[in-house]
C-alpha cells in the first residue's frame, strides 16, 4: 500500500518522542489514565452524532442533561454548559449576549484576545486598565480597589472582564467587586481558563462562582485531564433565567452545531476523575512542587519570585525568574526533552497538573542544576518574511517605519494570547523598540491578518 501523506499525524508522532517531560497544557500530560481507557480503546466507535439515544446538547433530555446536571453541581453554579470550541466561545457568547452596540466594558489590558474580538464584534467602548509589569516581564493582576475606583469614575459600565488567575497563576480579590457589580447591575465575567482545578483543594484560591461572579469560563484542558478545546461555561444565581437563556442561545449560534461527543466525554471524565481523586492528587502535587523548589534553591541564576501580598498564588503554576535570557533556558530544556508552556524576557512559565509525578520534577531539577548559564548564548528570532496580503482600506508598512501610524489590526503576544496594541491605537517608537526587544528575546508576536509582525496593517494618512 502506498504510504499516506499525513504530515500533522507524522509531526505529532515525532514530537511525542521528543517531548517526554511536559510542563505545558493539556493537563493530562499525554498520560493514559485508567478512567480514559474505555474512551481511547473505542475512539472511533464512540464518535457519534445526534441520534436516538445520544441526546442533543442544545436540547438535552438524556445523557447530556445528566452530565450537565453533575457538572453544574461540581462547578457550584446555577447552570454550567459544555463548550467544545474552547473557552473562547464562552467569552464571545457572554459578552455578545449581554451587551449592545456602544456599551462600555471595563477590562484589564492583559485580557485574552477573545475579549478584544468580542469588543470589536459588538462595537463596544473598551475602558482598559493597564497591568503592572515587573522588569522581569511578570504581569500582575489588576487590584480590586483599582477596578472599583474605575467603576465609580466611569458611570454606565455594562460589564467588567479580566482573567483570574492570570497566566502566571496570580489572583486578585473579587469579593467586594462581585457585591458592587451585583448591586449596580454590572455584569462580572471572569476568564477562569486557568483555574478549573480551584474547586478541588482548600489550599487553592476560591473559584469565581464561589466568590459571586456572574459568569466564569473554565478551560478543563489547561489544568485538568481533558482533551484540548474542552471547556465549560458557568452561570451564577445572580443572573436571571432570561439572561442565562440569552447567553446559551448565543453559544448555540457561535459554537459548532455538531459538538464533539469525544470532547464532551472528556469533560465528563475529567470532572468525575477530579471529584474522586482531585483533592488527594493536588496535595501530592503541592508536595512535589515544594520538593522541586528545594532542589533548585541554591542556583544563583534562577529564583522563584516573591509576589505582593495583595495577590494570592495558585501553587500549581511554577514561575521561575532567570538572570539569563529565558529563551536560552527554554532551548536547553528542549534539548533535554523538557517542554514548558511559555517564556517572557526573563520568566519561565510551567503548567503542572495532577498527572505530573515526582520523577518528572526530579528530572526537571536535575537538568536545571546542570545548566551552565555562561556557556550558552542561543537566541531564537522570528523569521522576517514578506507579506502577500493586499489590504482593502489601509496599507501594509514595515514595523520599523510604523511610528505615528494608526493600527487597523491587533498585535498579539502568544502565548498567553494577550493584546499588546489593539486596532485603533497609535504606534510609537517606544512600541517598536519594545516589540523588537521581545522578538530578540524569542517571544512570539503576531498580528491579526498576515501573522507577520514585521509588517503592520495601518490606516492611510
Amino acid at each position: 500500500m502506498k504510504k499516506l501523506q499525513a504530515p500533522v499525524l507524522q509531526g505529532l508522532l515525532f514530537k511525542q518522542k521528543q517531548a517526554k517531560y511536559r510542563f505545558h497544557m493539556p493537563g493530562h500530560k499525554g498520560k493514559l489514565l485508567e478512567i480514559y481507557k474505555p474512551l481511547v480503546e473505542n475512539l472511533l466507535a464512540l464518535d457519534f452524532t445526534e441520534i436516538n439515544g445520544t441526546d442533543d446538547l442544545y436540547n438535552a433530555t438524556g445523557i447530556l442533561k445528566e452530565g450537565l446536571k453533575l457538572l453544574t453541581k461540581d462547578r457550584k453554579s446555577k447552570n454550567s454548559f459544555y463548550l467544545t470550541n474552547g473557552t473562547t466561545v464562552g467569552i464571545l457568547a457572554s459578552i455578545i449576549a449581554l451587551t449592545n452596540n456602544g456599551d462600555s466594558i471595563l477590562m484589564a489590558k492583559d485580557c485574552h484576545k477573545s475579549v478584544y474580538n468580542a469588543v470589536e464584534l459588538n462595537k463596544l467602548n473598551p475602558i482598559i486598565i493597564e497591568n503592572e509589569i515587573a522588569g522581569s516581564g511578570l504581569v500582575y493582576p489588576i487590584n480590586e480597589n483599582t477596578i472599583l475606583k474605575a467603576l465609580e469614575k466611569n458611570q454606565g459600565i455594562k460589564m467588567v472582564v479580566f482573567s483570574r488567575p492570570n497566566y502566571y497563576g496570580l489572583c486578585n480579590d473579587i469579593d467586594n467587586l462581585s457585591k458592587y457589580c451585583t448591586k449596580n447591575n454590572i455584569y462580572l465575567l471572569i476568564d477562569e481558563a486557568h483555574g478549573s482545578h480551584f474547586s478541588y483543594s482548600s489550599k487553592l484560591p476560591k473559584s469565581a462562582m464561589e466568590l459571586g461572579a456572574h459568569i466564569s469560563v473554565n478551560s478543563f484542558h489547561k489544568t485538568m485531564p481533558a482533551f484540548t478545546q474542552s471547556s465549560v461555561l458557568n452561570l451564577n444565581e445572580n443572573l436571571t433565567d432570561y439572561e442565562c437563556a440569552k447567553i446559551l442561545n448565543t453559544v448555540e449560534k457561535l459554537q459548532t452545531s455538531s459538538p464533539s461527543y469525544l470532547l464532551m466525554s472528556s469533560i465528563d471524565i475529567a470532572r468525575a476523575y477530579m471529584e474522586e481523586f482531585g483533592e488527594e492528587k493536588l496535595k501530592a502535587l503541592k508536595e512535589n512542587i515544594e520538593y522541586f523548589y528545594s532542589e533548585i534553591e541554591n542556583l544563583n541564576w534562577l529564583k522563584v519570585p516573591i509576589y505582593p501580598t495583595k495577590y494570592t498564588k495558585d501553587y500549581s503554576r511554577i514561575i521561575l525568574e532567570t538572570k539569563v535570557p529565558a529563551i536560552n533556558v527554554q532551548n536547553y530544556l528542549e534539548k533535554n526533552n523538557i517542554y514548558i508552556e511559555m517564556i517572557s524576557k526573563n520568566i519561565l512559565v510551567l503548567i503542572t497538573s495532577t498527572e505530573d509525578t515526582k520523577e518528572d520534577f526530579k528530572y526537571l531539577a536535575k537538568i536545571l542544576n546542570e545548566f551552565e548559564p555562561n556557556n550558552i548564548n542561543i537566541i531564537k528570532k522570528s523569521e522576517n518574511t514578506s507579506s502577500n496580503i493586499t489590504p482593502l482600506d489601509g496599507e501594509l508598512i514595515e514595523l520599523a517605519n510604523s511610528s505615528g501610524k494608526t493600527l487597523k489590526e491587533n498585535i498579539i503576544i502568544y502565548p498567553p494570547g494577550s493584546v499588546y496594541l489593539k486596532s485603533g491605537d497609535k504606534i510609537s517608537q517606544k512600541d517598536i523598540t519594545y516589540i523588537n526587544t521581545l522578538l530578540e528575546s524569542g517571544i512570539n508576536i503576531y498580528t491579526d491578518f498576515n501573522k507577520n509582525i514585521n509588517f503592520l496593517y495601518v490606516a492611510i494618512d
